[in-house]
């Protein structure tokens, strides 16, 4: 028997539009993208991760290993740590590959009978590296969140299927292809290669406008569906806006050959549409580590992947994209770096 939050998912890709509202689409050079806009009984109350620290509300601890990092969430408010958030400083970038929603502070304490007192829950959250080479502490780099998010094809690779290898590949062959100078990150910085294309990148974020309520976005790329994104909170929505923005643009910059502009075709949400209700899926799901059920979805063809965590009967973040180009990662000796699926916290 299937279980809710699988049949939530799934219903989903079956009718989007229970769940959304597609806004008029919006165009700048070779990318187009559709408003969303969730329906309001779908909405879920929880801060992200930059928010709560900006009002230092969640710690950020790094492991010894480079595959695990700890938080601890210090606020009254439910903490999302969305899929491909990255974060920097410390020994090495790291990024999330799963989004992860931490229970209030009061939700998360656990009593300690010994020293009758409250003890906050220490949560293991699992990471994967994005800065090669690298292992060491450089002064005054605090380990923090970033505002950086994984572009489609290292997003895609960086999903918790997939071992460590293919996030390095992909960032290698991001790098070689943008014909970046090697004297740029040295340690192979994903973040530090980003900032190369900061000027360009904003300039997409200016020509994009939210609407109102607006949630998400649909992006195409040279008129080619390349993924969605969304969350079930205007207001998180809108202090990602940029950051969103500026990932789905680098996929832009990758083929973009000539200065045009993609011509929208009338009926391109119903193209939207139509190709998610075509797409056939292999569904998986686990128990989140604070809050919820991780649903990973994907292809047979393995041409698209996604992930989302639902809770409160409503996804809090989705995220599916198409892999274009890119490396092609096939040896069989890649590095796996996944945490213990049923044993992510401590105390």
């Amino acid at each position: 028997m299937k279980s809710e939050n699988l049949l939530i998912v799934e219903s989903f890709f079956k009718n989007p539009l229970q769940f959304l509202v597609l806004e008029e689409p919006q165009v700048h050079e070779n990318m187009a993208v559709i408003p969303i806009v969730l329906k309001e009984n779908k909405f879920v109350d929880f801060i992200t991760i930059q928010e709560a620290e900006e009002l230092n509300l969640i710690e950020i601890v790094e492991t010894d290993s480079v595959n695990q990092l700890e938080v601890i969430n210090n606020s009254d408010k439910e903490i999302l740590i969305p899929f491909g958030v990255t974060v920097h400083g410390g020994k090495q970038d790291r990024t999330v590959w799963e989004p992860i929603l931490l229970p209030a502070q009061g939700k998360g304490k656990i009593f300690d009978q010994k020293t009758a007192s409250n003890v906050q829950k220490r949560y293991s959250i699992p990471a994967k590296c994005v800065e090669q080479s690298r292992w060491s502490v450089v002064k005054d780099r605090k380990f923090k969140a970033s505002n950086i998010k994984l572009h489609p094809n290292v997003a895609f690779e960086a999903m918790s299927p997939v071992g460590q290898g293919a996030v390095w590949q992909e960032i290698q062959f991001f790098r070689n292809e943008m014909k970046y100078d090697p004297r740029i990150a040295p340690t192979q910085s994903y973040l530090e290669m980003t900032k190369i294309t900061e000027t360009k990148t904003e300039n997409f974020v200016k020509n994009f406008k939210n609407v109102n309520n607006q949630c998400g976005v649909a992006v195409f790329i040279d008129g080619d569906f390349i993924g969605i994104e969304f969350y079930a909170n205007p207001k998180a929505w809108r202090s990602m806006f940029k950051d969103i923005i500026k990932a789905f643009a680098i996929e832009a910059l990758r083929f973009k050959k000539e200065k045009k502009t993609t011509k929208i075709s009338n009926d391109i949400r119903q193209e939207f549409l139509k190709i998610l209700k075509n797409l056939d899926f292999n569904f998986s799901t686990r128990n989140g580590i604070g809050l919820g059920v991780v649903v990973e979805f994907k292809t047979n063809d393995n041409k698209w992947r996604g992930i989302t965590l639902t809770h409160d009967e409503t996804m809090v973040q989705l995220y599916l994209v198409k892999k274009r180009g890119g490396a092609t990662y096939t040896s069989p000796h890649d590095i796996q770096v996944q945490t213990i699926i049923d044993n992510r916290f401590q105390l």
